[in-house]
């Protein structure tokens, strides 16, 4: 049966089919949200993204959850608790499995050991190469999905992954470390060259657990990082234990070091947004980072999915051709000191910047832009349209073009 469509009187129900609804019909929605002012809809969306999404999901274990993503096909194995109570935020936890799993297998060796406190999902990706533009599209997307059919606690959203789905830990929660409240590897590495992406993170702490006897990935990895992470001031848990499996030898993860976790994971929540960030991107990444985008590197910017099958823009990435950001926001003036960047956006939340006073933004010491900005309705509702999130509603946003 076809719920009614809502009256054209009815803003909230309006707002609300646009938010959830599917892409078709989307755009008309929007252009016709558009027109209201963006006071009357940042209320609106407030109410809406904090009521709890339908109540009839189904619960319990649920493998084999079909996902579209771009031209392409996926599938996820997701547990909802049976005990289950829409009226209720659940943490939710994405976890990421090694080579020669899926993640139905991965469901099932979670599962069991979580209590019913959790909404667990894990995603299925052949051969577990998530260090790959589709990996990245599907955990986006498998986050979106679950949010937009369970009541998921948007602070409490945490991304796991073993050996190969440690690697896909790192690299997708550093590119969108705004979106987890904490990073779990397991039994993987970072390679030194993409110690930089580390700084887009440093608000989120990570638990790392390896095996001294790990013959696959070699436990010297995850020392060196957490060494690395501990020295730059990150919040940082690291684990080690000495354990072998009959099978996996040293490169598993120990069943007697999950209930430390879970205990840890009980105490995290993402942070309110912070005044002071860093953005590091190459040339395939220009998404948000907490506040802020880099719309456009420069040209010697190098390219991470390029450089996984060209040695010379791998060459480029270790020679560190990065796009780097800082960014700090004292009272209404945002400080940005930035290189190999040609133009960047500042987002405006109401909890970092008052939009009744004139915004100041300075650009490698010299001012860029001084004046008031106008909340922008439609920005407002395209943005809660990719995030649900109630918290952190953008208003405005202002772009900075550099000379080069």
């Amino acid at each position: 049966m076809v719920a009614p469509s809502p009256r054209p009187d009815d803003l909230a129900g309006l707002v609300k089919t646009y938010v959830y609804g599917d892409d078709r019909g989307a755009e008309d929605l929007l252009s016709q949200l558009s027109q209201r002012p963006a006071a009357e809809l940042e209320s609106t969306l407030r109410l809406v993204l904090a009521e709890p999404p339908k109540s009839d999901a189904p619960t319990g274990l649920l493998p084999n959850q079909p996902i579209h993503v771009g031209e392409d096909d996926f599938n996820y194995a997701l547990y909802v608790p049976a005990s289950y109570n829409v009226a209720r935020a659940y943490p939710l936890i994405i976890c990421l499995h090694g080579a020669g799993f899926s993640g139905d297998a991965y469901l099932e060796r979670w599962q069991p050991r979580l209590k019913e406190e959790y909404i667990l999902a894990c995603p299925t990706l052949e051969d577990g190469a998530w260090w790959t533009r589709e990996a990245e599209a599907l955990v986006l997307a498998v986050l979106a999905q679950i949010s937009r059919t369970y009541h998921v606690d948007l602070d409490r959203v945490f991304l796991t992954g073993m050996s190969n789905g440690g690697i896909g830990t790192f690299l997708i929660g550093t590119n969108h470390a705004d979106r987890f409240a904490a990073l779990v590897p397991m039994a993987s590495a970072f390679p030194h060259a993409l110690y930089p992406l580390l700084e887009n993170a440093e608000p989120v702490p990570f638990y790392i657990i390896h095996g001294s006897r790990d013959q696959v990935m070699p436990i010297r990895f995850s020392r060196d990082l957490a060494a690395y992470l501990k020295h730059q001031g990150f919040q940082v848990v690291f684990r080690e234990h000495d354990k072998e499996h009959p099978v996996a030898g040293g490169h598993f993860f120990p069943r007697d070091e999950l209930p430390t976790l879970v205990e840890w994971l009980a105490t995290q929540r993402r942070g309110p947004l912070p005044t002071q960030i860093a953005a590091v991107r190459d040339r395939d990444h220009t998404d948000r980072v907490y506040w802020i985008r880099v719309d456009e590197p420069t040209p010697d910017v190098a390219s991470f999915w390029t450089s996984e099958h060209d040695p010379e823009e791998s060459r480029r990435l270790q020679d560190g051709a990065w796009a780097r950001l800082q960014a700090v926001i004292e009272g209404n003036t945002i400080s940005v000191t930035c290189k190999r960047i040609a133009r960047y956006t500042v987002f405006v939340e109401d909890a970092l910047l008052d939009l009744t006073r004139p915004i100041r933004v300075v650009t490698n010491g010299r001012v860029s832009f001084e004046g008031r900005v106008e909340p922008d309705s439609r920005l407002l509702l395209q943005d809660a349209r990719a995030r649900l999130d109630p918290h952190h509603l953008v208003v405005a946003a202002v772009t900075i073009t550099l000379e080069q």
